[in-house]
């Protein structure tokens, strides 16, 4: 009998860099401890609180699929996550961000590991 593997797939909540407005980005976990954004999209925050989206978390490799669309409003593909706040933002591959979410200018550096959706907050 083959074993089949469940599909485990979480919404983590990001602010666009450009426009500030919030999106949803769908990582699947295509191998045990790699996640993998397959889409995004744009998302209201009465609808996020309500599916309990800020609330979801990943640890592992994180990986982008080549049909990825990036975010809705400014397409960037990338992500950041900021150190100081712990959220996550569109990216578009600068060396310096301000973070859409706390307001700080921030340096890119490492890997991203792990994502926490910021929490409810």
């Amino acid at each position: 009998m083959k074993s089949e593997r469940k599909c485990h797939a979480v919404v983590v909540l990001a602010k666009c860099r450009r426009d500030k407005a919030n999106f949803g980005i769908r990582f699947q976990e295509m191998n045990p401890g790699i996640w993998t954004r397959t889409w995004a999209f744009a998302i209201n925050d009465s609808f996020a609180s309500k599916e309990n989206f800020g609330k979801n978390s990943i640890k592992g490799t994180i990986e982008c699929l080549d049909e990825y669309p990036g975010c809705p409003y400014c397409e960037a593909r990338g992500i950041f996550l900021c150190y100081g706040c712990n959220r996550v933002s569109c990216w578009d591959g600068e060396t310096t961000i301000t973070c859409p979410h706390c307001n700080t200018t921030r340096t890119v550096k490492g890997l991203i590991t792990g994502l926490d959706s910021g929490r409810d907050r």
